[in-house]
């Protein structure tokens, strides 16, 4: 009788190690490729610099490998060898992805004679039921301009019932039942505005008098591109926005919950229309808003975005967690330019 020899423990180790390299490398591949079709390619480049992290452990197993196969002159060399260098290359692509992910600019001196405008956006959550301190803690930033999504009716009446509605006399308000309901508080009067239908969403547009002009502020909410249906949604709202940003000519503000992060194409797109990412040009560290929750684990994605036309300048941006919200909400100083 023929015994079956079994690979050893060694073999198999590099075997599994080829398919946990594959499955980054396919990671690495969709992340690397500036396209955007399937629902789940647009899920992994959103966190593809967190799917990339088993690179570290793999790199230092297959160097072990190379070691000890080189001292004891087993078979095999070469394939530990190509798996090491395989696992050099995602961790490269890694270091990448980290270090652009991360903010390094960090507060910014306004230019002279500029005029100051704080904006903070959030996304309150569907089901919040901690409104009422959520409204506290807004009026506490001290912005001049608020911009929520997911507003519902319950959440406009919790609202008004609060110092929010002392504190911001003029507001533009579409609360709805569904996820797309959102609302602006402001200081300053809002000249005009109302709700925009984005490409099958609707979305808030106001133009604010400020003392040194008009600015334009879109109150973004994307569709959650999960599914084959809201994914095409999603790229062709962001198709209407980067249309909208390209032929406006007042000073522009984007800012909400765009559900992407700069790894997708269509947002890098949108900026290309002559926007600029305030997290970019006035954050730190990874910024990232969603999703949080009570814990040691921090929020891995930067769904939430404030995007300004070339006219205004980023000071600082920073994030803070709200009261009863799956989002981290964004603080945002900028400087406008002076009243001509």
């Amino acid at each position: 009788m023929t015994q079956v020899r079994m690979p050893s423990l060694a073999t198999a180790a590099i075997v599994v190690g080829w398919l946990l390299a594959g499955s980054l490398a396919a990671v690495a591949v969709a992340r690397a490729v500036d396209a955007d079709g399937r629902s789940i390619q647009i899920g992994i480049q959103g966190i593809a610099v967190w799917l990339l992290i088993p690179a570290y452990p793999l790199l230092v197993g297959a160097v072990i490998a190379v070691v000890r196969r080189r001292r004891r002159g087993t078979a095999g060399l070469r394939w530990c060898v190509a798996l090491a260098s395989v696992a050099l290359v995602l961790v490269g692509v890694q270091v990448l992805l980290l270090v652009s992910a991360i903010g390094w600019n960090g507060t910014r001196s306004a230019p002279v004679g500029s005029g100051a405008l704080r904006i903070v956006s959030a996304n309150v959550l569907l089901d919040n039921t901690q409104v009422p301190d959520l409204a506290r803690e807004l009026v506490a930033t001290g912005a001049d301009v608020i911009v929520l999504q997911e507003v519902t009716p319950e959440h406009v009446t919790a609202l008004n019932a609060s110092p929010l509605a002392a504190a911001y006399p003029h507001r533009l308000l579409d609360p709805l039942p569904g996820y797309h309901g959102s609302a602006i508080f402001s200081r300053f009067a809002i000249a005009g505005g109302g709700p925009i239908d984005v490409a099958g969403s609707p979305m808030l547009q106001a133009d604010i008098h400020l003392p040194g002009g008009l600015i334009r502020l879109i109150n973004v909410h994307t569709v959650a591109p999960i599914g084959a249906g809201n994914a095409a949604a999603w790229r062709e709202q962001f198709a209407e926005l980067s249309r909208m940003a390209g032929t406006e000519t007042s000073p522009l503000i984007l800012a909400g919950d765009f559900n992407a992060t700069l790894d997708h194409a269509p947002l890098r797109r949108l900026l290309a229309e002559g926007l600029r990412d305030a997290f970019v040009e006035g954050g730190t560290g990874f910024g990232a808003t969603w999703p949080r929750w009570d814990g040691i684990v921090p929020p891995v994605m930067r769904l939430d975005h404030v995007l300004v036309s070339s006219e205004i300048s980023v000071v600082s941006l920073a994030t803070q967690t709200s009261s009863g919200s799956d989002h981290r909400r964004l603080l945002v100083d900028l400087a406008l330019p002076p009243a001509s």
